[in-house]
């Protein structure tokens, strides 16, 4: 049964709200991240998310003959609409060697999920939210921040209704 409101607007929904922060958990990240290497059978070993306040430092050894260890900073992670951008910095192997465009070139879309892109001129990642909210959620993401432990998230007004 669907109820209406005097402007005769369809509501639907079972909850909607204006602002929640939620905290993820980088313990978790790094689990599903790391299945999802091994899922898709990966050349990586050692896959390590450190969370500190303001920022995530990444790990791994890529394995090409021998085992390259590389690492990587995430400062900022910005939202627009669904679309989460995330700039990598510092990229570089052995702790010291910038790690050329090329390389990332040379990876582009493969090995990547649906709904996530690496861009190797900006040294970017994109990342569709629908992917990751289930069809019943709509909800606005205004910021994430990385903090200790994990990430902070502000969703703006949203909305959410019985699942089918």
């Amino acid at each position: 049964m669907q109820l209406l409101r005097n402007d005769m607007e369809v509501l639907d929904h079972l909850v909607e709200w204006d602002l929640i922060d939620v905290r993820v958990r980088g313990a978790r990240i790094q689990q599903i991240v790391a299945a999802a290497i091994r899922e898709k059978g990966a050349p990586v070993s050692d896959f390590l998310l450190e969370f500190l306040d303001g920022e995530l430092r990444v790990s791994a050894k890529i394995q090409k003959g021998f085992s390259i260890p590389i690492r990587l900073t995430i400062r900022t992670i910005d939202v627009t609409g669904s679309q989460v951008r995330i700039p990598l910095e510092q990229v570089s192997a052995f702790g010291l060697l910038p790690v050329p465009k090329l390389l990332f070139h040379a990876v582009g879309q493969r090995g990547l999920p649906e709904g996530i892109k690496l861009d190797a001129e900006t040294m970017t990642v994109s990342i569709s939210l629908e992917r990751f909210l289930p069809p019943f959620v709509m909800a606005d993401i205004e910021h994430i921040r990385v903090i200790q432990g994990g990430l902070a998230v502000r969703l703006g007004k949203g909305r959410a209704a019985i699942p089918a």
